[in-house]
């Protein structure tokens, strides 16, 4: 396999991926974020590229870019990225970027950790990792033998007409120019199926059928006719029957039976015909008011939840524009 490949961040401003589609790019690596945690170091066009990328048919992998001086630090970054990119389709690795002048001094021991910790992480994740790196650090500045062949390499080698070590990506120009692009962007040949030796990678979303015997204060929807009964026994007094699509909250459950402090009784969760949730976290709505660097990006990192999930919340028309004082729902 040899496939055109780009890679992209903010610097290449906004990118009309049908235009790139058709030009015959088929493959991206796009980043994430930077750094760790930090409303700022989202990347603020890394919404609009991964969604309109994959919108064209484009197949996506995701970087970060490194500035971390310890091992610890490698995995907030990790985190960091994780979070960034959850509910996210990633058909190609998660590569993490390391080249900042700044750590050129932390000697090879630290910077490998460093390697070693953030790409063990999203290894752990269920991610494949990957190193992004020129022939100048693997030589100079990272024990090259423990990383070879651990991950998947992403050689930046400009210049030259083959790259100097094996590697499933090779970056061999900064100063390409692409369909839908404004200015230079860089090329890639990628060399690796990574769409057909491992399936996408979508973190799972699993809604519950039924209540787990260990959930409490969950709300259940009520079937019609479902009767609320005193005590969990086999001698029992039906005190009330409850209307189709009734909402009760269960605080504590005994075998199939939920008692329900509204009614003063139980009721059967075999009969109950949808769960609203299952966790002991109240269904109130929650608002956050957008401040000053915010990116819908890095408020659903901080809610734990999807980009796509705010969009519906709050009817969001363009991904891309919110307003500093604007109150977001993210519950």
């Amino acid at each position: 396999m040899k496939e055109k490949l780009i890679d992209v961040s903010t610097w290449n401003g906004n990118i009309d991926w049908d235009k790139v589609y058709k030009s015959g790019v088929r493959y991206a690596m796009i980043r994430s974020s930077f750094g760790v945690e930090n409303p700022n170091q989202v990347d603020n066009k890394f919404v609009r590229n991964i969604t309109n990328a994959q919108r064209a048919g484009v197949k996506c992998g995701i970087y970060h870019y490194s500035y971390a001086k310890s091992a610890t630090e490698a995995k907030k970054e990790a985190e960091f990225c994780l979070k960034t990119i959850k509910g996210y389709k990633i058909d190609l690795p998660v590569a993490f970027d390391i080249e900042d002048s700044s750590q050129t001094n932390l000697g090879k021991d630290t910077l490998t950790s460093i390697v070693i910790d953030f790409c063990d992480r999203i290894k752990s994740a269920g991610y494949r990792p990957m190193l992004y790196c020129n022939p100048n650090w693997l030589n100079n500045y990272l024990h090259k033998n423990k990383l070879l062949g651990k991950y998947d390499l992403w050689l930046a080698h400009w210049g030259v007409s083959a790259p100097s070590y094996n590697c499933a990506i090779w970056q061999y120009s900064e100063n390409g120019s692409v369909p839908g692009i404004s200015g230079s962007v860089d090329m890639n040949w990628i060399y690796k199926d990574y769409t057909s030796t491992k399936p996408a990678t979508t973190k799972p979303v699993t809604k519950p059928s039924s209540v787990k015997k260990t959930d409490y204060s969950v709300k259940v929807t009520a079937q019609a006719g479902l009767n609320v009964r005193k005590g969990a026994g086999t001698n029992y007094n039906i005190i009330t029957a409850l209307k189709c699509g009734t909402v009760a909250t269960v605080s504590k459950i005994t075998g199939n039976w939920g008692y329900v402090g509204k009614y003063g009784g139980w009721i059967c969760l075999d009969y109950t015909a949808k769960v609203s949730t299952t966790s002991t976290v109240k269904s109130d709505k929650v608002y956050y008011t957008v401040k000053s660097g915010d990116t819908l990006s890095y408020i659903a990192y901080k809610y734990n939840t999807t980009v796509d999930k705010l969009v519906s919340l709050n009817n969001i028309k363009n991904r891309d524009l919110i307003y500093v004082g604007q109150k977001i729902r993210v519950k």
